[in-house]
């Protein structure tokens, strides 16, 4: 497990790096720079910005400038919120958008795993058909339509809930709902898939055979091995979730961070692009990692460490 865990770490690091090598180039092929749009700015300020923020530099040596500064943990300062470091913008607005991705996480969970089950236990019926039907109809409606949708009935209509900002404990179930709406039909489909998979496996046949009821044969037998493929897609979804769902945040005005490296993109803010894309790439990289550990928990048959 050790030799396991080092080499998953070990490949981890190549990977950022060469997410934040292409995110460097990408971001340095567009011409002109941050200060652009700044047309009023007299010369001698832009020069002292462009020295600041090393812009007057040779592209590799900002490359490796900003390799220095985030070994150190040092992500840069925001090129245009004036005093703020990427790091604060992480700590500030990341709690918000991993409080949003948790509930969105639960709900998907609560609602798209028993659907599952009890669209494979009910195959062909009309509980399996409804299940179906509703999974289908959430994967086929983006989660911006959704959210859309929400605010007009909701907050529009009814009046039940704030359609933006981030104020009380009611600002999360909108966002929450429409996070979690397209994943939890995902989930749906893909538990039953799983289970009707499992269930039709000799083991299942032989425990059912001993006369256990359907409830012990399902949850203790059926259900630990159909969570596999599951598991595998939790891994990436709670990743990005957690870090912000860049559309839901903009919509609901949630100032998340999504919605700072939406706005970093359209102010061309370099460090802020690139301290979140590592920020995502790390948390993503982790979470695969969690997943591979997982596995030999769920399944003994996996053996991680070899």
């Amino acid at each position: 497990m050790f030799k396991f865990v080092l080499n998953r770490v070990f490949s981890s690091v190549i990977t950022i790096i060469l997410i934040i090598t292409i995110t460097f180039a990408l971001m340095h092929s567009i011409p002109g720079d941050p200060l652009t749009r700044d047309k009023e700015m007299p010369e001698q300020i832009r020069q002292n910005l462009m020295e600041k923020y090393h812009l007057d530099e040779p592209l590799w040596k900002q490359y490796f400038i900003y390799l220095k500064g985030l070994a150190t943990g040092d992500m840069g300062i925001s090129m245009k919120y004036q005093g703020v470091t990427v790091n604060e913008i992480i700590a500030e607005s990341f709690p918000i958008s991993a409080q949003l991705g948790l509930v969105a996480i639960a709900i998907m969970l609560l609602i798209g795993i028993p659907a599952g089950i009890i669209s494979a236990l009910r195959q062909n019926k009309w509980q399996d058909h409804l299940a179906m039907f509703l999974a289908t109809l959430g994967v086929a409606i983006p989660n911006f339509v959704l959210a859309t949708l929400l605010i007009y009935i909701f907050g529009v209509k009814l009046g039940w809930l704030p359609t933006s900002r981030w104020v009380s404990w009611k600002s999360v179930i909108m966002p929450s709902i429409a996070l979690a709406g397209y994943s939890a039909a995902y989930i749906a489909r893909l538990t039953r898939s799983s289970v009707l998979e499992v269930i039709q496996q000799d083991y299942i046949r032989t425990a059912k055979a001993k006369g256990l009821p359907e409830r012990v044969v399902v949850y203790k037998h059926a259900l630990k091995n159909a969570l596999i493929p599951i598991v595998t897609y939790l891994g990436p979804l709670t990743a990005g979730i957690l870090t912000g769902s860049f559309v839901v945040e903009k919509i609901f005005a949630i100032p998340g961070l999504g919605q700072y490296f939406v706005n970093s993109i359209s102010n061309r803010d370099y460090t802020v692009i690139l301290g979140v894309t590592v920020f995502y790439a790390s948390f993503l990289v982790f979470m695969n990692m969690i997943v591979d550990i997982v596995y030999g928990f769920i399944d003994p048959r996996i053996r991680v460490g070899k």
